[in-house]
């Protein structure tokens, strides 16, 4: 066989093998994650996988959801573990939610917290949620946190438009409470900043729908 012959032949081989041979870890997760769209699960899985087994932590932590929902839990939280080892907040919301849940490990709360709030910490929307609610209801142990630690959690939830911490702060800087000062000013500006939210929620649920 001469060297073009040969040439062509190995470009023919790579054209029968398919891009997807050589795909890049985010390529292979965007096609888990297209092939799930459309309810190819164990499609999904399959393709997961590579990206998974590579140390791929999106690839790790959606493949983790769907084995979760599946019941297989400890696999699940053994790729929740390994994305969270990479400070993927995905990997920190799911491994905390196994532990507060007991899902595929022993129930703890304590650790629970800590991986919510570095979930939180990476701006994981539901975490900031979670930990702000634990500190305003004295949930996973929070009964008695540092009041500059309960601020700092009610506060980044109330940036995100969480309506409870808005609320919370605002009747922190009338009463001061959490250490922080009376100011009436801030206050007022996070009472309006609760109506304006609830205004915008109430028109948007009010709103007709949309036609099928």
């Amino acid at each position: 066989m001469s060297a073009a012959t040969l040439s062509f032949a190995c470009a023919a081989a790579w054209l029968l093998l398919g891009a997807s041979a050589f795909a890049s870890p985010e390529q292979d997760h965007q096609k888990g994650v297209l092939a799930y769209a459309r309810g190819d699960v164990v499609g999904a899985m399959t393709v997961l996988r590579a990206p998974a087994q590579a140390g791929h932590a999106p690839s790790q932590t959606f493949l983790a959801f769907i084995r979760d929902r599946s019941d297989f839990v400890e696999e699940a939280f053994v790729l929740y573990r390994d994305a969270a080892a990479q400070n993927d907040p995905d990997g920190h919301a799911g491994l905390a939610n196994a532990y507060l849940t007991g899902r595929g490990i022993a129930k703890d709360e304590k650790l629970a917290l800590q991986h919510f709030s570095k979930a939180a910490e990476l701006g994981h929307p539901v975490a900031i949620e979670v930990v702000a609610n634990a500190h305003l209801k004295g949930q996973l142990g929070l009964a008695a946190a540092p009041p500059a630690e309960a601020v700092a959690a009610v506060r980044r939830a109330a940036d995100k438009g969480h309506l409870p911490s808005i609320d919370a702060l605002a009747q922190a800087h009338r009463v001061g409470t959490w250490g922080l000062p009376v100011d009436a000013a801030q206050a007022a500006l996070w009472l309006a900043r609760a109506k304006d939210l609830r205004s915008q929620r109430t028109s948007a649920a009010s709103a007709p729908k949309a036609a099928q």
